[in-house]
């Protein structure tokens, strides 16, 4: 009955002391019928005669009159109290106390620019306009503001505020230094924090304000947002959705920045890549990009040309980072509606060279020396340094310090190799094997094939197979290849460099067993001899494994026949291509500087052993902050720390420098960048919100721009005056009923 109360009256305190007034007119009434002693005499028994025959009537007429009075004192409280009949009217500051929470949409693309500033400006202005709607009537509503960035808190200061004008005051205090981020929120998210914190609150009328861009991505092909809207109203929560933008509008954002940034030396070109997305509904005619290394903008650009709508457009070009050290790269296009997602960056750790292990177990390497002169017969050209080492060497040789490992002709590893390998791969390092005829299968089979090893992809035949000659020495099953980018060489229109790669000896995979599968399930056969696996790829842990079932050179069998020409054939100049392009795709990728979406923490974990628990962070903006790293676990003799950074809101390059315990500084760079959906400015129409909101959704939308819908004229003003002619009308008749049952002669 309170919250009925609530929702029907302005002033509901005037209710309870209303309803106690209506009782005056019933007192006056049974006060009037109270009996007198009664004195008979000869002239009044006529007059009772008479009375007894009208005494339905006029009890009917008292009773009549009695009600007309006690409508007037009800008439005379309702219009104190203010009643409304229509509690919608009261959604808006308007009326009885109710708790409005205002969840403003921060994400990147409401940095949008439109008529009046940005999205995010209109968002703003309609909180301070709501505001100061409500503090027309102070102390009789709360107010609650919540960010989607941070769903789960509401803003400090503005939880369950009573709206007067010292809130008005500082709420605009704190509106003017409001910024947008730059960081991708989620709407379900922050309408089902909201749905959990006003579930239990049932004491007033509760209503929800949405301030948003409604972009399709968020709301319309995000299903989660639209339950989360319907479980509101499901709720009894008024859902109101505020537009801050009205129409969509083109747009150009870099969609991604990369490129072979692990395989980086000092000297060498690196190709890098650049995508960018048109996200209007016209092409974009002659699009071009600037490039900025460490800052400083490069003479040439990017050209993208046309780029169609709703494509995308990747280009290709080349840097060279002249100095061994750490190295930014952004991409920055022309001004349009939404510059946050015009540049990208890109940070690049660019080593002296890269170095490459090659174990060969062929006698004085002569298969290894093959796959090095392939990789760095220039190493300013390529940056790789290889480092060819014997089998016997490879247990004393610390293989974290390479970047990539070649096993050639390997025949067995002893068991802490093995281990170590493992270890390597599962941490993101990258392995390529080369059969040859000193491979032991069984080895290969019962130490590096099992599941839980996984080093190998397959369980190898007994021996080496050779392929079947023609009579002019060519084999009669030639190598197929898949369209992995690997091979992209192979599909060179009047080159054909396939039909000169001769495979004449390979080692087959086993027969399948019950027990035992010939292959591993998740290995990818790349390329095949027949209908034999040649080459397979798969994945261990972090880390990838490359596996060819020839030799990597020339290697001559007991029939003298040659196992593979590729290296020192026709086609040699492939064979370089091909390793280069492999050592590009194996090489690991866990040294590589990260890339972070704004509002990503930067997460660090090193060991006290190597480095000081004190560190600095210097942000885009140039502010540095120290951190102390902390123990992970309450174990007297850890020695792992870990920090966390949170404020990476701002796009740009982060500098993280750890000190040594020999006073040495390693500097760390992460890139942070603005998620590139942000771009996606198409926003989901009214009809469409509605549909998906089904038939019977209470849900208003407002449009962007007009503020009418924040009521500043009086509520329920209709009924005010209904109320005012009902109780004139009943005055008049009130008094000629008691008139008509008066006992006073007319004049």
């Amino acid at each position: 009955m309170s919250s009925w109360i609530l929702q029907h009256f302005l002033n509901p305190t005037l209710f309870w002391p209303g309803m106690m007034l209506l009782t005056v007119p019933i007192i006056i009434h049974l006060i009037n019928r109270m009996r007198y002693r009664r004195v008979r005499f000869a002239a009044m028994e006529f007059l009772l005669t008479s009375q007894r025959r009208s005494r339905r009537r006029i009890l009917i007429e008292q009773l009549l009159l009695l009600l007309m009075r006690v409508a007037i004192v009800f008439l005379v409280v309702a219009l104190i109290a203010r009643l409304i009949m229509n509690p919608d009217q009261l959604s808006l500051f308007q009326g009885a106390r109710s708790h409005h929470v205002l969840v403003i949409d921060d994400s990147a693309s409401m940095q949008e620019q439109v008529d009046s500033g940005t999205a995010f400006d209109v968002a703003l202005e309609t909180v301070r306009r709501i505001a100061a709607e409500g503090a027309r009537r102070p102390g009789t509503q709360m107010l609650s503001l919540v960010r989607m960035s941070q769903p789960e808190a509401v803003v400090s200061g503005f939880s369950e505020r009573i709206v007067d004008q010292s809130l008005l005051v500082e709420l605009s205090e704190r509106l003017s230094t409001m910024v947008c981020t730059h960081q991708f929120t989620d709407p379900a998210i922050a309408v089902e924090a909201v749905h959990r914190r006003l579930i239990e609150e049932r004491s007033t009328v509760r209503t929800v304000h949405v301030l948003s861009d409604f972009r399709r991505a968020n709301w319309i092909d995000n299903k989660a947002a639209i339950a989360g809207v319907q479980a509101l109203e499901s709720a009894k929560i008024g859902v109101n959705l505020v537009r801050c933008v009205n129409e969509a509008h083109d747009n150009l954002g870099i969609e991604e920045l990369g490129g072979e940034v692990e395989v980086a030396a000092a000297g060498v070109p690196v190709m890098l890549s650049a995508t960018v997305k048109n996200y209007g509904t016209r092409a974009a005619q002659n699009v071009t990009a600037s490039i900025f290394i460490d800052g400083n903008r490069l003479p040439r650009s990017i050209d993208f040309q046309t780029i169609p709508p709703g494509q995308s457009v990747k280009q290709r070009f080349d840097v060279i980072f002249d100095t061994a050290q750490p190295h930014t790269v952004k991409l920055l296009l022309e001004p349009d509606v939404l510059e946050v997602d015009n540049e990208r960056y890109l940070a690049v750790d660019v080593p002296v060279e890269n170095p490459v292990l090659i174990v060969d177990g062929s006698p004085g390497a002569e298969q290894a020396s093959y796959v090095a002169d392939a990789l760095a017969a220039d190493r300013s050209v390529t940056g790789f340094a290889p480092d060819i080492r014997s089998v016997e060497e490879l247990r004393r040789t610390p293989i974290d310090n390479y970047d990539l490992i070649y096993l050639i002709n390997v025949p067995e590893l002893a068991p802490d190799a093995v281990a170590a390998l493992e270890k390597y791969v599962q941490g993101g390092g990258g392995l390529i094997w080369y059969m040859g005829d000193s491979v032991r299968p069984l080895f290969y089979n019962e130490k590096l094939f099992p599941k839980e090893v996984g080093l190998f992809p397959l369980r190898l035949g007994a021996a080496p197979k050779a392929v079947e000659l023609a009579t002019t020495g060519r084999p009669l099953e030639t190598m197929n290849v898949t369209r992995d980018p690997l091979f992209q060489m192979f599909a060179l229109k009047g080159v054909p460099i396939l039909d000169q790669v001769f495979i004449n000896v390979f080692y087959p995979a086993a027969t399948d067993t019950e027990q035992t599968p010939a292959m591993d399930p998740d290995a990818r056969i790349l390329s095949r001899l027949g209908n034999e696996p040649l080459m397979l790829e798969h994945t261990l842990g972090a880390g990838r494994i490359f596996t060819c079932l020839t030799s990597a050179g020339p290697l001559v069998n007991p029939e003298g026949v040659n196992w593979s020409n590729w290296a020192n054939g026709p086609a040699g100049f492939s064979f370089v291509v091909f390793q280069l392009d492999l050592a590009k795709r194996m090489i690991r990728t866990d040294r590589a500087f990260p890339h972070l979406a704004a509002g990503a923490p930067i997460e660090l974990e090193f060991s006290q052993t190597h480095y000081l628990p004190e560190l600095e962070i210097l942000s885009p903006n140039e502010h540095i902050t120290r951190l102390q790293a902390a123990h992970e676990s309450d174990e007297e003799n850890a020695t792992d720390v870990r920090a966390v950074f949170k404020d990476t809101d701002q796009p740009g390059i982060y500098g993280v420098t750890l000190t040594g315990v020999d006073q040495k500084t390693n500097r760390r760079l992460y890139a942070v960048n603005v998620p590139a959906i942000e771009g996606a400015l198409q926003i989901a129409d009214d009809t469409t919100l509605l549909r998906e909101l089904g038939d019977q959704t209470t849900v208003q939308i407002q449009p962007a721009g007009t503020f009418e819908w924040i009521r500043s004229e009086s509520p329920g003003a209709e009924i005010r005056w209904v109320l005012l002619i009902s109780l004139a009308i009943l005055c008049i008749l009130e008094q000629l009923l008691a008139a008509r049952l008066s006992h006073q002669s007319a004049a």
